[in-house]
């Protein structure tokens, strides 16, 4: 057998053995949200469910558990993709400004200030969760989707702008000089040159804190208390009452809340990779 043959004989088994290690979990996921709780409780593993059932997703879906009624899911889920989604706009529109000042404009101070400001990032979240309640509390927020919001976007902020402005440097200023000989003004070199040249970083830095704002529990399950300003991960974790754990509707919750980043991720994959790829090079 030739070297040659030998050599993609390996790589396919390499690839094969990749993607069971990385499907195999996904498969029995999916698996497990179309058994019963007998199954899921079951003491020996049932890889493939003796009885498939629909049952967790009409849970789910109705708002009715074994224990009671759980947060509604719809709504838990559509306040997540308010949160997210209005976070990561109002990052995205001042640290693409801020970002584009720090790569390009000359001030006193600034590069401490750009340090302080990743210095806040990496404060511990949970230090800053009793003087964050109490302040929203004073200032009745509580139970508000905005006060998640104002919370998410000032903890992503720095993260926006620290990576932002390593794009924005990594463009030729010669583009931008060209640019303001022809008359174009700071701003029109922003949005008609220096955006569309560093979108591939915006979308994958966007990515990134829609992902992290999706994921995000501690903060959400503070500041709310209603079931109207539940976010998904609350509500997934309420899941469980009375000192029951309804593993069917918490896998099914978990595996229909992984559904829109999936897809996020699929549709932006060009803009991921090229992001990343000009990250490493930098």
């Amino acid at each position: 057998m030739k070297r040659k043959q030998i050599k993609n004989i390996l790589t396919y088994v390499g690839v094969i053995g990749v993607l069971l290690f990385t499907l195999t979990p996904i498969v029995i996921l999916i698996l497990a949200t179309f058994s019963t709780t007998a199954d899921l409780n079951a003491r020996t593993l049932h890889l493939i469910p003796n009885q498939l059932t629909l049952q967790n997703y009409l849970n789910v879906f109705s708002g009715k558990a074994s224990d009671g009624s759980i947060p509604p899911f719809l709504t838990a889920m559509k306040n997540s993709l308010v949160v997210s989604l209005s976070t990561t706009i109002a990052t995205l529109f001042v640290g693409v400004f801020a970002a584009y000042a720090y790569a390009r404009f000359r001030f006193r101070g600034k590069d401490p200030l750009l340090i302080s400001v990743l210095g806040f990032r990496m404060v511990p979240e949970i230090v800053l969760l009793i003087p964050l309640y109490v302040i929203y509390a004073r200032a009745e927020m509580i139970n508000q989707l905005s006060t998640l919001i104002i919370t998410y976007s000032a903890l992503n902020l720095p993260f926006v702008i620290w990576m932002l402005q390593g794009f924005f440097r990594s463009i030729p200023r010669a583009i931008e000089e060209s640019a303001f000989l022809d008359g174009v003004t700071q701003l029109g070199v922003l949005f008609r040159f220096v955006i569309p040249l560093a979108l591939p970083g915006i979308i994958a830095t966007s990515i990134f804190v829609f992902l992290v704002t999706w994921d995000e529990f501690m903060f959400a399950t503070i500041f709310t208390s209603t079931y109207d300003a539940k976010t998904i991960t609350v509500a997934i974790s309420e899941f469980s009452k009375r000192g029951m754990v309804d593993f069917g509707m918490q896998i099914t919750g978990g595996f229909l809340a992984s559904i829109p980043p999936i897809l996020l991720a699929l549709f932006f994959q060009k803009y991921i990779i090229s992001g990343l790829a000009e990250g490493s090079d930098k």
